[in-house]
């Protein structure tokens, strides 16, 4: 089955706008921009006409643009896996619903690594060749944290889809419910800004902080690794982006065992 879901997904023409991206960008600074190592930290800066950022501004941007494709195009299959018809047929072969579910995340994980690896790919030719630069410990972070960053919002996708049996209804839910991540993992600076000093709401945002998957967290600790590297990951976030997940991918498993089709 995870064979069966990377070949769906590949052949899925609104992912193609993923790697499409990519070569666009990289074309695009190859013929009008240039790249520039920044003397002040291991990252650099990208030059594109007579603008000059920071390649952790850039990536970030093209890293909200991928997440969007993404949680569009990534839940297709599984939303038509659960179609009566669909799902009788898969549960019609000698696979269970245990390894239905947990290899279509597997499936999508690795999916996902491959279009990340494309992309790193491009970006390294474009910082080699244009700026005679190779920032190894970026390229493994994005390597390594865009994945995990997409698996969170799929996991909160899943979970809607199983309820409410809309792809739309699951896309958006899951989109806008692991976004709210970001807002829990600062909730203190949330609190002060809002006067909601009362304890019991505190006490709410702090269980809700661990019950959904945290995309944030994630993100947080790939823009510690474009500032600094390896060296600066927060250990305990990266343990807490990780117990996050554990609530929607179990609540998920759980109402799926006991789905009828």
């Amino acid at each position: 089955m995870i064979r069966f879901t990377v070949r769906t997904l590949l052949k899925n023409r609104l992912l193609w706008a993923w790697p499409g991206i990519f070569i666009l960008f990289v074309a695009a600074v190859f013929m009008w921009g240039d790249i520039t190592a920044d003397p002040s930290s291991t990252s650099y800066f990208i030059q594109l006409a007579d603008i000059n950022l920071p390649a952790s501004t850039v990536i970030n941007q093209l890293i909200s643009v991928i997440i969007l494709i993404s949680i569009i195009g990534i839940p297709t299959h599984f939303s038509k896996n659960l179609k009566p018809d669909r799902a009788s047929l898969l549960l019609s072969k000698p696979i269970s619903r245990t390894e239905l579910f947990f290899s279509d995340f597997a499936g999508m994980f690795i999916f996902s690594l491959f279009y990340t690896a494309i992309s790193v790919v491009l970006i390294s030719l474009l910082t080699t060749i244009q700026g005679a630069i190779f920032p190894f410990q970026h390229f493994l972070g994005l390597l390594i944290f865009l994945p995990l960053t997409l698996l969170t919002y799929y996991i909160t996708i899943v979970l809607f889809l199983i309820l409410t049996n809309s792809y739309l209804g699951g896309v958006l839910l899951g989109y806008f419910v692991t976004g709210f991540s970001s807002m829990l993992l600062n909730f203190d600076q949330f609190i002060q800004m809002f006067g909601l000093t009362d304890s019991w709401f505190e006490i709410l945002l702090q269980i809700l902080t661990y019950l959904i998957p945290s995309a944030e967290a994630f993100q947080q600790i790939l823009r510690q690794i474009f500032d600094s590297g390896f060296s600066s990951i927060d250990v305990s976030l990266l343990g807490f982006a990780f117990l996050s997940c554990l609530p929607f991918t179990l609540l998920g498993y759980y109402l799926y065992q006991k789905k009828q089709f």
